[in-house]
């Protein structure tokens, strides 16, 4: 396997599945008996048949956040659609959720990614 950039993205999207859903990459459990396959398997599975919410790991759902969460869901599956061509950049997934954190008020005080581009950050 070679590195690549869109490698890379498939990678993040992997990582905030794993933190949306509380499953790990290859071992997928308490989930419908005899579904074989990973983790990206199985919340395409979801997403194509209409119920992506239960994708969500127990220990976020229902807390009054589910919107924002599939909001992430949805940047995740962007991530790790099949052919590399179709997937984002970094960048535009930085972009997204730079607004989904400016849609809610968290701060740029933080963002460290602008000095990458070029951009001041205030220091703290």
């Amino acid at each position: 396997m070679v590195a690549s950039l869109k490698g890379d993205v498939y990678g993040f999207g992997v990582v905030l599945l794993e933190l949306i859903t509380g499953q790990k990459p290859l071992e997928i459990s308490n989930v419908v008996e005899g579904f074989k396959g990973n983790l990206v398997d199985w919340v395409s599975h979801l997403s194509n048949t209409g119920r992506s919410v239960d994708a969500i790991d127990n220990v976020l759902a229902g807390k009054g956040h589910d919107d924002e969460i599939l909001q992430f869901l949805r940047v995740a599956c962007s991530c790790v659609v099949a052919r590399p061509k179709d997937r984002p950049s970094m960048l535009q997934v930085y972009e997204l959720l730079k607004s989904l954190a400016d849609k809610h008020g968290f701060s740029e005080q933080y963002d460290e990614f602008p000095l990458m581009l070029g951009k001041q950050v205030p220091e703290s």
